[in-house]
């Protein structure tokens, strides 16, 4: 096998195996074995041409996030049932690659579209022995894996060490731990998704952000944020303000919206069927990019094309630059006293995406205190949630205490 990332067919009709017969190799090379019960079992490269021929029961995909989604898709022809045996396809891979295939795959299979089973180095680690936990665990604060492997008890509180009983060695796995970042060993080791590297919205924790809680409140103002464009992102959110001195203004987003290459009119009609769907169509404030206001190649503005399809009374994002938007962002999002001020909807797909995604730019091998330009579709999203909030809070959040209420600008968020 080269080194390039590998498909595993088998053929296999199961009749001599399932009768617990003895099955012979009758030949055996690097990349293919035949076996006395007719089956083979072939190793093949990832590539367009070996994926186009044979026609087999069973498919093994391997690290499938190493594989061009033209690949993957065009293997899935392989596969057919034969002489009475069901097709099947099994993927298997790390997930390391932030926007790669494996995430695609893990949304679909979220969303039913086929099983999904996880594994972690915990499954297959060496029990942990008392000679290195101590009698009652005493010890295990000072092992590096400490914080990885007491994040989930049993109900009699044993850490995940203590309930494993595989091959692979503690020592290896701190080894591991000491000799990569972070963030590889959690997506490599511990099958959590990965972090991007130079992430903006680093704080950002589906966990602690995305719940299905957010309603929609009629009592509350409707704020549709759009950012217009070849892809065009818009954000619906009502926000609940402080009041009282011990509280804090809180954001919550109810729908996003995406699309590419498509008209101002289209997506001014899909934003109004999205409002009559879910809010009954009680849109209080619409506001858009001041670009919005320049004309296209047609003529018409696209706030004009947004107004002849019933987007009323639009406002400008009032002028403010990227990084002082982003803060407030970021204000809600993490906000000091650990609280979070912003609360999303899981139906908002591309804005969770978006918030994961979004990453600072790179220069020189520095991170930068700026975005990375052009992070399509990522930044549409971001940019109508940071327009949006602008527009909300033009001069800056309020500070709340009990002692004391001010205003303060974007620039002293933090």
């Amino acid at each position: 096998m080269t080194g390039e990332r590998s498909i595993t067919r088998l053929d296999d009709d199961g009749a001599d195996y399932a009768n617990g017969a003895e099955v012979q190799i009758l030949s055996s090379t690097a990349t293919e074995t035949r076996y006395s019960n007719r089956s083979d079992v072939a190793i093949l490269s990832a590539s367009s041409r070996s994926v186009r021929g044979p026609h087999v029961q069973s498919l093994r995909l391997d690290e499938v996030d190493e594989i061009p989604d033209e690949i993957r898709q065009a293997a899935m022809g392989m596969c057919m049932a034969r002489e009475g045996i069901p097709a099947s396809v099994v993927m298997t891979s790390t997930w390391h690659r932030v926007n790669g295939s494996m995430a695609g795959l893990i949304e679909q299979a979220t969303s039913g579209a086929f099983p999904m089973h996880t594994l972690c180095v915990f499954e297959v680690l060496e029990r942990c022995p008392e000679s290195r936990s101590g009698k009652n665990l005493e010890k295990c604060p000072e092992c590096p894996l400490f914080t990885y492997c007491h994040s989930h008890l049993d109900a009699v509180g044993r850490p995940k060490a203590k309930r494993s009983d595989g091959h692979y060695s503690i020592d290896s796995l701190i080894q591991k731990l000491r000799t990569t970042s972070s963030r590889t060993f959690e997506s490599d080791y511990l099958c959590l998704a990965p972090r991007a590297d130079g992430s903006w919205f680093s704080s950002f924790d589906p966990v602690q952000h995305v719940t299905d809680a957010v309603v929609f409140d009629p009592s509350l103002p409707l704020h549709l944020a759009i950012d217009s464009g070849v892809f065009t992102g818009a954000v619906f959110f009502q926000i609940k303000k402080a009041r009282k001195p011990s509280e804090v203004d809180s954001v919550r987003v109810l729908s996003d919206y995406l699309s590419e290459n498509v008209s101002a009119e289209k997506n001014a009609l899909e934003l109004r069927s999205i409002a009559r769907a879910l809010f009954n169509d009680r849109l209080g404030t619409i506001s858009t990019d001041p670009a919005g206001g320049a004309r296209n190649p047609v003529g018409p503005t696209v706030i004009g094309e947004y107004e002849r399809a019933g987007l009323r009374n639009i406002r400008r994002w009032p002028q403010s630059s990227v990084s002082d938007g982003l803060a407030l962002v970021e204000s809600f999002m993490n906000p000091a006293d650990g609280a979070s001020g912003l609360l999303i909807h899981p139906r908002c797909v591309q804005l969770i995406a978006a918030l994961r995604y979004y990453r600072r730019a790179k220069r020189g091998g520095q991170w930068q205190d700026y975005p990375e330009d052009p992070q399509h579709p990522h930044e549409d999203l971001i940019d109508a949630l940071r327009g949006g909030l602008v527009t909300e809070f033009p001069t800056g959040r309020r500070h709340s205490s009990r002692e004391h209420q001010s205003r303060i600008p974007l620039r002293n968020i933090f």
